[in-house]
């Protein structure tokens, strides 16, 4: 790698550069309108990084705000290095700073390592003195490339650049799942974690290449859902019908939230019965016949399943429009959210009583109720909602301070005041 210097300089904004693959290298900045307002109030605190032709390496989102503010001259620091004869440079440094400066995920960084090492390789004038010895570099697509090699070549990416953000072992389990780029990149987007990627090809290797020709939004439901991942590993009698294009994803997996609601109405049900069985047997003895004992014995189930299919028989005639889960196993809960729907569709608005305040958030084209208290927690650095924050963090609302251990909420993309 080249030794790297710098100098600071103050030019006109005119004379910067940008390079689209240096701007999509790394994540975007998701807290844009809290830069503009600390910009607009303090001036340009950071400098742009520059190569030494005035290219753009890092400080895209703040490029853009200061021209959005017509910004006549800011300030940069010039590498030595050009950056159109030296990529792999450019490539290294581009992800130095971004580590040093911002706080990204485990699944960012490891996209980061994965991407570099790729186009390092692929950088002519860097690959024979890059890669380490013993990696076969004929691979040059990454669907061919050997989880091993691959693997090898983000150790030596996460050593260049000081990637502390992730194990070895991590690096080791993110170069296997890879060789399933669909699985990989719920990884990358941060859909699901990089254990439950790995848990699911180390036990269902098999049965993810099945699924493969399913339409992406089927698989991504299979995988992204407790319910679909327990079918993939647990229900060969749902995934057979979905592989035959015979049940929606969805059917089957509404089929085990059924069973499962079910389960726990018998298991309620005995919990009940075993408790009247004991109180029974301290006081005077019960005269049944077997037949009555054996009617009770399945009654409080039976009567759970029909009232949930009344309830969801209401519930259908009363919201036509709307797809709301009810506790079926909670009349005042069930009796308040109809009343909402209902009135929702007749009158246009409803109230919602909740006894807290809420923020109504629209997020990913969906509508979430979220405590206001949870929200102003998490800035306080809380960990009680832990949920709440990776929720936030994986839909962009929301950034980790690691200095101030607490979250920065980006309030206006909440859609609240």
């Amino acid at each position: 790698m080249t030794e790297l210097t710098y100098t600071e300089e103050v030019v006109p904004i005119e004379k910067l550069r940008e390079d689209e693959e240096f701007r999509s290298l790394v994540p975007p900045n998701n807290m844009k309108e809290q830069l503009v307002s600390s910009i607009a109030k303090n001036g340009q605190t950071l400098p742009i990084d520059v190569d030494s032709s005035y290219i753009i390496l890092d400080g895209y989102t703040r490029f853009q705000i200061f021209r959005e503010l017509r910004f006549k001259e800011v300030k940069v620091r010039k590498w030595n290095f050009k950056s159109s004869e030296d990529r792999a440079t450019a490539y290294k440094l581009i992800a130095m700073l971004n580590l040093q400066r911002r706080h990204l995920e485990k699944n960012e960084v490891l996209k980061l390592l994965r991407e570099l090492a790729e186009k390092i390789e692929k950088s002519s004038k860097e690959v024979q003195k890059f890669s380490p010895v013993g990696v076969n570099l004929e691979h040059n697509n990454e669907t061919n490339t050997k989880p091993a090699d691959l693997e090898l070549k983000m150790k030596q990416v996460k050593e260049e650049i000081g990637a502390k953000e992730v194990t070895d072992s991590d690096i080791q389990k993110y170069s296997i799942i890879s060789t399933i780029p669909f699985l990989r990149q719920l990884v990358d987007d941060g859909k699901i974690p990089l254990r439950t990627a790995y848990e699911l090809y180390t036990k269902a290797k098999d049965k993810l290449q099945k699924i493969a020709n399913l339409p992406p939004t089927e698989r991504n439901q299979l995988l992204t859902t407790k319910e679909g991942r327990k079918i993939i590993l647990e229900r060969d009698d749902l995934l057979q019908p979905i592989l035959e294009h015979k049940m929606a994803v969805s059917q089957a997996i509404n089929k085990i939230k059924t069973e499962e609601k079910l389960q726990r109405s018998k298991k309620k049900s005995r919990v009940k019965d075993e408790d009247l069985d004991e109180t029974e047997d301290e006081g005077e003895e019960v005269e049944t016949d077997e037949g009555e004992e054996a009617e009770s014995d399945e009654y409080p189930f039976v009567e759970e399943w029909q009232k949930a299919k009344e309830e969801e028989k209401v519930e259908q005639q009363l919201t036509p429009r709307f797809n709301v889960s009810v506790n079926s196993s909670t009349r005042q809960v069930t009796l308040e959210v109809a009343n909402v729907l209902e009135e929702l569709s007749r009158k246009g608005f409803a109230k919602l009583d909740f006894g807290t305040e809420v923020v109504i958030a629209k997020i990913s084209g969906k509508y979430y109720a979220i405590l206001l208290e949870a929200l102003k927690s998490l800035e306080r650095g809380s960990k009680q909602y832990k949920d709440l924050a990776d929720f936030l963090v994986s839909n962009n609302l929301a950034v980790y301070d690691a200095e101030e251990d607490n979250y920065i909420i980006s309030w206006r993309s909440l859609n609240c005041s």
